[in-house]
């Protein structure tokens, strides 16, 4: 008898718990819903005429924002030499504090 009301119990605080975070998850995190103003068609067209463009290729990846660059504009050496004069000019505070403790 002990061991089947200890199960109740239990299986009743399990309920409870769950519920009470599936509330919590609903009630801190609601649900944004945008209604798109284009149909399939419409998007599957516009997807085509910037491949037409050559704006899209096949497979690619789009990675946000996309900085264009042709490469770096200092090279390593001028770049520790900016530090070592910054270092010196005493422009450079070291932090040797640790990000996780």
């Amino acid at each position: 008898m002990k061991v089947a009301t200890a199960a109740s119990i239990a299986a009743l605080a399990l309920g409870l718990a769950s519920a009470g975070i599936a509330q919590a998850d609903q009630a801190y995190y609601p649900e944004v819903v945008t209604p798109s103003t284009q149909t399939r068609a419409d998007v599957v067209h516009a997807l085509r005429v910037a491949q037409s463009q050559g704006l899209v290729t096949e497979g690619q990846q789009p990675d946000y924002p996309q900085l264009q660059t042709n490469g770096p504009t200092l090279s390593r050496a001028e770049v520790l030499r900016q530090l070592t004069q910054a270092e010196l000019a005493g422009q450079v505070v070291e932090d040797n504090t640790p990000l996780h403790p």
